[in-house]
């Protein structure tokens, strides 16, 4: 696997990454820097928050896409640690940065900003790998943060209807990325659900019968294979 990421002045290798398509243009909302120097860690990262705008340039020799990209211009939740030393005298930093929507759904911008629905992995206690799709986050974030009677069963529907109105996107990613989707603030639930229910396509006690459809990706303008 072989993914940099490239602003102004020095180019760093990326373990993953997620670009969202918002409004005022893709965003990078996952990125997973490999271990390297932190004086590049520390510049890849200003240049995502010093809110000048600035683009980045991704490029994944895997499929052998580039994609150009802004960072959020502010905060994101920044995870880092030392690796181990292999040559000279700076210690190498990992680096993940995710975009606070990605993590908690803030119930104050719900209507007026878009969020993000993504599968997360892990391990349980007996070493099986889990994982919570992406649908099913969704129904958790909007059961949590809204005041719609929402039954987390109702996830595939939900994103699938989300999906088939143009109100959700999928994220665009290259390594070992969460699989995610975008999900635009103006994306009619009361109607979704009304209508869901209406013709049997969900049940009051959390049944589901919908199936989310295999997403068919078109390349914007903004990236070049």
């Amino acid at each position: 696997m072989s993914i940099r990421i490239t602003n102004n002045s020095v180019s760093a290798v990326v373990r993953s990454f997620a670009i969202a398509p918002l409004e005022e243009g893709d965003t990078i909302v996952w990125l997973e820097l490999a271990p390297q120097h932190p004086k590049v860690i520390g510049a890849i990262w200003a240049s995502l928050v010093n809110g000048t705008r600035e683009f980045l340039r991704l490029r994944d020799d895997d499929n052998g896409a580039s994609y150009t990209a802004r960072g959020l211009n502010h905060r994101y939740v920044r995870k880092t640690m030392d690796a181990p030393r292999i040559a000279g005298r700076a210690r190498p930093k990992f680096m993940r940065l995710v975009a606070p929507a990605m993590i908690k759904f803030d119930a104050a911008s719900f209507g007026k900003k878009p969020f993000f629905a993504g599968a997360w992995r892990w391990q349980d206690s007996q070493g099986v790998s889990q994982q919570l799709p992406p649908a099913t986050a969704l129904a958790a974030m909007l059961e949590q943060g809204t005041h719609l009677p929402i039954r987390i069963g109702w996830g595939p529907y939900l994103l699938a209807e989300a999906l088939a109105r143009e109100c959700a996107a999928p994220l665009e990613t290259g390594g070992p990325a969460p699989e995610g989707y975008v999900i635009q603030p103006d994306a009619p639930w009361a109607d979704i659900i009304a209508d869901g229910v209406k013709h049997g396509h969900i049940t009051l006690d959390g049944d589901c019968q919908a199936a989310i459809p295999v997403p068919t990706f078109t390349v914007p303008a903004q990236i070049h294979a």
